[in-house]
């Protein structure tokens, strides 16, 4: 598959290959669908550039996560004139990475990517549930023309895989009525996680989650936009810092992620904090891989 664009490596890690690697980066700056603030094709650049200013040194897993070894690939080819063609692409290029047994976090980028990577964890044989933070559930059956949007990206996975959504606020009524008759899909709906105990709704989220494996596909909108205002669409309400890590440390505990993606980061220019939380980020997955997923691995 072809790679267009050299990109920065994650955290400034660029002596290692991956072979030497047990996470690999891999950018999808697919930028198509978007309905609202744009940007997101962006947001891996951004991010890997933030990456550089993070400190090596987990102060919470009193550990190194970087020593596992991260490797950054470069962009790859995706044809924006043809979206189709684009999943396609990233189909091919995850059933290639997952055939190497690294862990992968994929970074958008769009929603609709998470279409093609699950494409290709399903035709491999993989046996996962899905969990999905967000603002919006994605599961409408088209939008504005096509069924490859950004706001149906979990559609065709619901028809196949249990489906766990945490921090929904903002839906169609018809998402609800689908919601309702399917029940593989449990919704954590963000204003009922407010009014619990959040330890609760932790063991609840767990208990939701029906296979070992998981697979996370995280949108930036899940938080509260006072704290990452840089998305495509924010939504009033929403997860903090610290409870978006409460939920993924206990799923790496008890459950086996299988890759992760994080989409729609539409970085705001100035803004670089914004930048740096989400860096920050995906290196808490790296450390909670290191520290509790790491042997239920292979690779």
């Amino acid at each position: 598959m072809d790679q267009y664009r050299p990109l920065p490596s994650f955290g400034g890690l660029s002596s290692f290959t991956i072979e030497n690697s047990r996470v690999v980066i891999v950018p999808f700056p697919l930028e198509v669908t978007t309905t609202y603030k744009k940007g997101t094709r962006e947001g891996p650049l951004s991010i890997l550039l933030a990456s550089y200013n993070i400190e090596l040194y987990d102060e919470e897993i009193d550990d190194i996560p970087a020593k596992i070894g991260i490797f950054t690939f470069p962009d790859f080819f995706l044809p924006l004139g043809d979206l189709k063609k684009s999943l396609l692409n990233i189909e091919i290029i995850v059933k290639d990475i997952l055939e190497k047994n690294k862990f992968p976090i994929f970074l958008g980028g769009e929603h609709t990517i998470t279409k093609g990577i699950l494409r290709a964890y399903l035709s491999m044989g993989y046996n996962f549930s899905v969990l999905h933070f967000d603002a919006h559930s994605d599961l409408r059956e088209e939008y504005e023309g096509t069924e490859d949007s950004h706001a149906c990206a979990l559609r065709e996975a619901s028809e196949r895989l249990n489906i766990v959504q945490v921090g929904i606020r903002s839906l169609s009524e018809g998402e609800r009525e689908y919601i309702k008759k399917k029940a593989n899909i449990k919704v954590f709906w963000d204003f009922k996680i407010h009014t619990k105990d959040f330890n609760m709704v932790i063991e609840d989220i767990l208990t939701s989650i029906e296979n070992e494996n998981v697979y996370i596909t995280f949108d930036f909108d899940v938080f509260n936009p006072s704290e990452m205002p840089a998305t495509g669409t924010p939504e009033p309400g929403g997860l903090s810092w610290y409870e978006v890590l409460s939920i993924l440390r206990e799923i790496f505990k008890n459950k086996k992620v299988i890759g992760v993606d994080f989409v729609e980061f539409s970085p705001i220019p100035g803004l670089n904090y914004a930048d740096y939380i989400a860096a920050r980020l995906i290196y808490k997955i790296i450390g909670y891989y290191k520290k509790y997923n790491m042997e239920k691995t292979n690779g």
